[in-house]
């Protein structure tokens, strides 16, 4: 009998989050990523993962993401642009976790869809008006969830998710930035 739910392997889930709680070593019960990104021209970047580590151990993968803008806001629209990647990864973020929970909780998901939608104030962001928020000041998303879970169940579900989601948070709660500027001499 297999003990996979939605995918996810439930006892190897439980197994994990056991291992974390039991530690006292905080190095053994975090997570780190790491995300460089290099410009390649116009409004084009293009970010490599290549590592991350996890409860103390680093592992070796590599993934590149590329950003750009629609030619509108002066790009070639070769690659979604900086806000719909930040959106896909709150996206992303709150599909794992409902993923993960559902299959904790005993709950079989058939379709789950996620939509976020935020409006910019172009003023903030081209530096016209100072007194204007560049970033957003409000975003909304849709979880479009469909399972035969009792109603009281998935909302348990949804309390869950919107609790512990590691971008969500990001997204709702101020993030202290420690910025430094490395200037190269030609």
């Amino acid at each position: 009998m297999s003990n996979k739910l939605n995918g996810i392997d439930v006892a190897a889930l439980q197994e994990f989050a056991l291992g974390v709680a039991e530690t006292e070593d905080a190095a053994k019960r975090s997570a780190r990523f790491n995300v460089k990104t290099k410009w390649e021209h116009q409004t084009r970047s293009v970010a490599t993962v290549s590592q991350y580590s996890l409860c103390g151990v680093e592992y070796q993968r590599h993934f590149e993401i590329a950003a750009d803008e629609p030619t509108e806001f002066l790009g070639q629209n070769s690659a979604p642009n900086p806000q719909e990647l930040l959106m896909a990864a709150l996206n992303a973020c709150l599909s794992v976790g409902y993923a993960v929970n559902a299959a904790a909780m005993g709950i079989t998901i058939h379709s789950l869809e996620i939509e976020t939608d935020g409006e910019l104030d172009l003023r903030g962001v081209l530096g016209l008006d100072e007194s204007v928020n560049p970033g957003y000041d409000q975003v909304s998303y849709v979880v479009r969830l469909h399972t035969d879970a009792p109603r009281e169940k998935v909302e348990e579900l949804h309390k869950i998710v919107t609790k512990t989601s590691v971008n969500l948070a990001n997204f709702s709660k101020a993030i202290h930035m420690v910025p430094k500027l490395e200037i190269q001499e030609a």
